[in-house]
């Protein structure tokens, strides 16, 4: 069963009061099969593989309505030459062909078509140029919503027209009508429809889960009749002419107070120009005609997998948040809604930030950094403390006398590395194997008995070590310990 199937056996139960068997007869299916749909209160989505090759012409459809509809008489070869400068790179005949199925050469007459109340609300994105965040522009849009019978509009200015921000936008104003009207147009958005070919439509399974909840039925305009949502198209245009217009904004949630104070002192109280009466007294008579509302609102927010970076952050809408460091480097889930940005580990809420909509942004919280130094300083010790145990026979020996000695381990086990650095691992094991047997432990005994050693061959103290300025994997770098007598016998040798 699919979400569209499982949406429209819920409207004809709950909504329309149809039985069982009714249903079961109507779509050809089971009763089982029709009482799972309806016991089950939301659509569980499965992810969808692949989806049906598009036509070249499909992403211009929309400017191609636009043309016609402003432009009644417009040649093919205009609209051509004004999609082909958007990018359009198919031939003018795929055009012809599409203009011949879309277009009527009768004039059209237009038959007002009044519903009733609680019946029918109105959809659509408005394209509103851009708006500066913080330091940097973004693209402005406004989701409006008009409910057919009273004319009351909900309108709410967003940085994205994604799915998510869609379906949260339904939500929103579904809490401001106080309900959920039976039908809903829209034009053919890709929130709604995937694919259409002529009267055959594929709906956005994610819409259809999320109408399904609601219970209304979506009705998707036939394409280029931007008329069949008149009211929507009224409205947008309303809203561009007589709030956007020769008003100034501070920042986006300045316009978005702006905004509502617009819609609820001005939009909302002035008499319409067709019913010749005001939005919020027609509502009166629709408000209880409006479907009830779910007791929990559906959940809009964005959820992504995220990869956390070496230095302990995420990625999300250009901006980083941080995780704390013992989640770097892993694969987590990012779930964003409209204030918050969450980040979890399975199912565990491991950092939340607010969100921003500026740009480039890092947003940390110093908390998930705290103990990263501390155990940074604790694994060098253990490894500065397994590569002295490992020296040689009497090192483990002699780390053991010096922890009994109460010594500051980490200090003299760094020295006396140092010193294998600088004289070789053979000679300063036989430095430590020589103090051990008089219980001499620390980095200044060993020192003293390596220079005392090397006095008596008449060698003279390394004053200046060779020391490697980089990484510090270079620092540590080891290399096989060679015994150093092999020198000398090379010499002893060519005497021979």
């Amino acid at each position: 069963m699919n979400a569209e199937t499982w949406a429209e056996i819920r409207r004809l139960y709950f909504v329309e009061g149809l039985s069982k068997r009714k249903i079961a007869g109507m779509m050809k299916m089971d009763r089982k099969t029709i009482s799972r749909a309806i016991k089950m209160e939301e659509y569980k989505m499965k992810r969808i593989v692949s989806c049906s090759r598009l036509s070249k012409l499909d992403p211009y459809k929309k400017d191609i309505a636009e043309l016609i509809e402003r432009y009644k008489d417009i040649s093919g070869e205009r609209v051509y030459e004004e999609i082909k400068k958007k990018g359009y790179p198919g031939k003018i005949s795929i055009l012809r062909d599409y203009l011949c199925r879309i277009r009527d050469c009768k004039k059209e007459a237009y038959l007002r078509v009044e519903t009733l109340p609680g019946e029918q609300a109105q959809v659509d994105w408005a394209d509103c140029g851009s708006i500066k965040v913080g330091e940097h522009t973004r693209k402005l849009s406004c989701f409006v919503m008009v409910l057919s019978y009273s004319r009351l509009m909900y309108l709410e200015f967003t940085l994205s027209q994604r799915l998510e921000d869609f379906m949260r936008c339904h939500v929103n104003a579904f809490r401001f009508f106080g309900g959920v009207p039976e039908n809903i147009l829209y034009d053919n958005l890709k929130s709604v429809v995937l694919v259409r070919f002529g009267s055959r439509i594929r709906f956005n399974p994610q819409f259809e889960a999320f109408r399904g909840y609601y219970l209304f039925k979506s009705i998707p305009c036939n394409p280029g009749k931007g008329n069949e949502k008149g009211r929507v198209e009224n409205g947008i245009k309303y809203v561009k002419r007589n709030f956007l217009v020769g008003r100034t904004f501070r920042s986006f949630s300045n316009l978005k107070i702006q905004s509502r104070d617009w819609r609820d002192k001005t939009a909302n109280v002035r008499i319409h120009g067709t019913t010749h009466k005001r939005p919020v007294d027609l509502y009166e008579l629709e408000k209880e005609k409006l479907m009830k509302l779910p007791d929990k609102d559906y959940d809009t927010s964005i959820v992504v997998a995220v990869k956390s970076t070496k230095d302990c952050r995420v990625k999300f809408d250009t901006n980083t948040y941080s995780v704390p460091f013992q989640s770097a480097s892993k694969t987590l889930t990012l779930k964003a809604g409209p204030g918050k940005v969450m980040i979890y580990s399975d199912i565990k809420l491991i950092a939340s930030h607010e969100r921003s909509y500026e740009k480039y942004l890092a947003i940390e919280d110093p908390r998930h950094y705290e103990g990263l130094l501390a155990m940074k300083k604790r694994a060098k010790r253990y490894k500065m403390r397994d590569a002295f145990s490992v020296l040689g026979e009497g090192a483990e020996a002699y780390l053991r006398g010096m922890v009994a000695s109460e010594l500051n381990l980490s200090h003299h086990i760094e020295k006396i590395l140092e010193m294998v650095n600088v004289y070789g691992k053979t000679e300063v094991l036989g430095a430590i194997n020589h103090a051990l047997k008089h219980d001499a432990f620390g980095c200044d005994y060993i020192k003293n008995i390596i220079l005392q050693q090397r006095a008596k061959r008449g060698k003279k103290q390394i004053v200046n070590p060779i020391s490697i300025i980089g990484s510090e994997e270079f620092a540590n770098a080891s290399v096989e310990e060679r015994d150093l007598n092999l020198y000398d016998n090379l010499f002893v040798e060519e005497e021979n």
